[in-house]
């Protein structure tokens, strides 16, 4: 009898596993033919890319930074993330994002980086016919500058010369963590897809001690005034953001937000009454040239029960939002599944961190790129 109830357990057990197997292949027959399906979705206009790049350790740079700072008595901290050097220091950040480009996302069309002061990235081939470097003067006013202000030269990248209609805008330090496609910042009809952290209370409005959150307070003011619309539950999510150029520029010439823009403009430093990028992603919601998509960032350190709780209910939202965090190795980056990661490198990190980073630079993205020498 008891081997009778062991066969008919060891059938049962043979009767599951073929199921599973069965699942398994369906499941992968799915994600290819949906990989594929995916692939023939694609856009097919151009999208360029945007950076923003500055090395701090140059002494001409530092010089005319210091003179500006002292000249204009800003040389006082007020805010904890207002003027601090590691606002400006390279860790060869671009290096390896230009190297995510080409491994995780070869369709970009086009690279430009903003930079000024006649910087130029000693490993970057200037030659090479995807890269353009863009002086921050020749987008700027021609009566401001020179700025050492990210908000005051993203309100002018819509004037860099031939920049195409759809465009990409990202910090050194975020990178194409896995092959992405064209979908994930567009759709077919050209709109944005903006992704962005959801509070019902615009829970950020308390936080008074950092000039980027004001920056963005700023920026749901200025469009609550002008169309009566609250949106200061949006905050960006960190990440590498799309835009519409053509957008963008009337935005920049609305009667009722040119003011603030142009105000931004004009600051040399970081300034509690500018307005950021932040401003663009909300006037293309507001005139229904963007998909919002609320994202979830993967929670890693902070309470082991509560972040498995948090990853296990977001899960949906976690594959397809930016990650975000200071340290590459102690965040576990290397095994996250994020499309876009931004490791950031920020007034709070130390040698030990920038450490920790280089070495997932070199794990992550150890082969040279066509862009560089």
């Amino acid at each position: 009898m008891f081997r009778t109830i062991l066969h008919k357990f060891s059938n049962l057990f043979q009767v599951y596993k073929y199921l599973l197997f069965g699942v398994f292949c369906y499941i992968y027959v799915f994600m290819i033919a949906n990989r594929e399906k995916m692939a023939q979705q694609s856009v097919s206009f151009p999208i360029d890319i945007v950076y923003l790049w500055a090395d701090g350790s140059d002494k001409n740079f530092n010089s005319i930074k210091n003179k500006y700072l002292k000249s204009m008595k800003k040389d006082t901290h007020k805010y904890v993330d207002d003027i601090k050097d590691q606002l400006f220091r390279d860790n060869d950040e671009l290096k390896y994002s230009l190297r995510s480009i080409e491994q995780n996302a070869p369709w970009i069309n086009h690279i430009y980086i903003v930079t000024g002061f006649n910087q130029v990235p000693t490993w970057l081939d200037i030659k090479h016919p995807k890269i353009t470097m863009v002086p921050q003067e020749s987008i700027l006013p021609s009566d401001a500058g020179p700025v050492f202000n990210s908000c005051a030269i993203e309100a002018c990248v819509a004037n860099i010369p031939n920049l195409s209609e759809h465009f990409l805008i990202a910090n050194d330090d975020m990178f194409f963590n896995m092959p992405v496609l064209p979908e994930y910042f567009f759709d077919e009809q050209g709109r944005t897809k903006f992704r962005c952290i959801y509070r019902k209370n615009g829970h950020f409005l308390r936080d008074k001690k950092s000039i980027y959150l004001l920056q963005l307070i700023n920026s749901a003011n200025a469009i609550e005034q002008v169309f009566g619309k609250r949106m200061h539950q949006f905050k960006s999510s960190h990440g590498i953001d799309s835009y519409i150029k053509s957008s963008m520029k009337e935005c920049c010439e609305n009667d009722g937000l040119s003011k603030y823009i142009n105000n931004t403009k004009y600051h040399t430093f970081r300034d509690e009454t500018d307005v950021h990028r932040l401003i663009f992603n909300l006037y293309d919601v507001i005139n229904n040239r963007s998909n919002m998509i609320i994202s979830h960032s993967k929670h890693i350190g902070h309470n082991i029960a509560l972040d498995f709780l948090y990853n296990l209910l977001y899960s949906k939202s976690i594959k397809n939002s930016v990650f975000y965090c200071h340290d590459a190795i102690e965040s576990k980056v290397l095994s996250c599944k994020a499309p876009i990661v931004c490791i950031n490198d920020s007034v709070y990190n130390n040698d030990i961190t920038r450490e920790h980073n280089k070495l997932f630079f070199e794990t992550k993205f150890p082969n040279k790129s066509e862009f560089e020498k």
